[in-house]
């Protein structure tokens, strides 16, 4: 093939991949959407289990070896309980009261500061004002000398007056417009400090509330850690929840009722799992393929390079050949078959293991490491050998 064939046919295998993984990535939204409605259930149902398997303990009618697993746990979440509970006393409490603290004096120092400076701009339009009152009684006087020695003649004996009338009025009308700047620039200021102290104080408000809610919460749990029953309960709690979390067995119980939420359990535990795996098998998946298309954009622009150095030395360089490996033909004739494989994104996201079951296999033969670094350098040959026939 000629170099422009041989660019072509590695943007279409790109452009392959990339619809390929554009597939995947719904494939990606079907499986979180569906698992986010699942775990939902999943946890619904694994608090409730953990509230009849605490009625359970108190009552006898727990398999042994439920129990024996439940505890097995209850040590390190009475430590961990423990540790929690010094913790909240020691740095998480005071540091939520702390910084509570410093949201309030913050607040008030803003606030006074605006008191502050609402005083000394007042102080300053004041004495703007004043001195704009001076300046205008001074303006009516020179307006009036003027009139009155411009009156007939009057204005042919009094020119000299007039003229430095006139140039006082003039600078006292100049000074009466910065006068007029000056009180606008303090009117200005203030609102402007005053709007900023609002918004700021909003703010502060808002933090305020946020910290003094955390403070709230951890009284309260502080107040349930402090109570050694409700602490032993808890850690009991936690235990027992942590056992149903990892159960993928069914386990016997006297109670019919809750030997089949067991069951239930047991299965809900085993399809997170398999959501688990399907979610990383699509994002590998995805990962793999995007590698892949970067390694074709590096033999592009190796291609092109001989291509445009070709072209630059056409009376000297003999036309290029690239000759496609049979191997890597085959390799990038995968793309369109997985992409119809897995174009169903919504029955694939209700179906995740089986989901990885097919994806492994591909893992294991045309995807694998092998076959992947068997295809490009099999690329590479093929490039050398184009340009060792120059």
């Amino acid at each position: 093939m000629k170099g422009d064939q041989t660019l072509r046919t590695l943007e279409d295998q790109q452009q392959a991949i990339d619809a390929l993984i554009r597939q995947l990535d719904e494939v990606q939204v079907a499986f979180n959407a569906q698992f986010d409605a699942f775990k939902a259930r999943h946890d619904d149902r694994l608090d409730e289990l953990t509230d009849q398997v605490f009625a359970g303990l108190r009552g006898g009618s727990i398999d042994p070896g439920l129990r024996a697993s439940i505890d097995e746990l209850l040590p390190a979440e009475r430590a961990q309980l423990e540790e929690r509970r010094q913790k909240v006393r020691e740095t998480y409490l005071p540091q939520r009261r702390q910084a509570a603290d410093e949201i309030l004096q913050q607040a008030q120092a803003e606030i006074a500061g605006l008191r502050n400076l609402n005083p000394r701009l007042d102080r300053e339009e004041e004495e703007l004002k004043a001195e704009k009152a001076t300046l205008e009684a001074r303006l009516a006087t020179l307006n009036d000398e003027i009139r009155s020695k411009s009156r007939g003649l009057g204005v042919v004996r009094h020119v000299l007056s007039i003229s430095r009338a006139d140039r006082e009025r003039q600078r006292t009308i100049g000074k009466l417009e910065a006068l007029a700047g000056s009180l606008l620039k303090v009117r200005k200021a203030w609102d402007e400090e005053r709007q900023a102290v609002e918004k700021h104080q909003a703010e502060l408000q808002e933090g305020w509330q946020l910290e003094s809610i955390a403070v709230a919460r951890l009284q309260a749990e502080l107040a349930q850690l402090d109570d050694a029953q409700a602490r032993e309960d808890l850690a009991l709690r936690r235990a027992i929840r942590q056992v149903l979390d990892d159960l993928k067995e069914p386990v016997s119980a006297p109670d019919p009722e809750l030997a089949a939420a067991l069951q239930d359990m047991a299965v809900l535990n085993v399809q997170t799992d398999a959501y688990h795996e399907g979610l990383g098998s699509v994002g590998g998946l995805i990962g793999l393929l995007g590698g892949i298309r970067s390694g074709l954009e590096a033999i592009a622009r190796s291609v092109e390079g001989l291509v445009r150095e070709q072209e630059m030395h056409r009376d000297y360089l003999k036309p290029l050949d690239f000759q496609l490996p049979a191997r890597a033909e085959a390799f990038h004739k995968q793309w369109n078959t997985l992409n119809g494989q897995f174009s169903d994104e919504a029955a694939i996201g209700a179906h995740p293991s089986a989901f990885s079951a097919a994806v492994r296999p591909l893992l294991e033969g045309t995807l694998s490491q092998e076959s992947i670094e068997a295809m490009f350098a099999d690329l590479g040959r093929m490039i050398e050998r184009a340009a060792a026939a120059w």
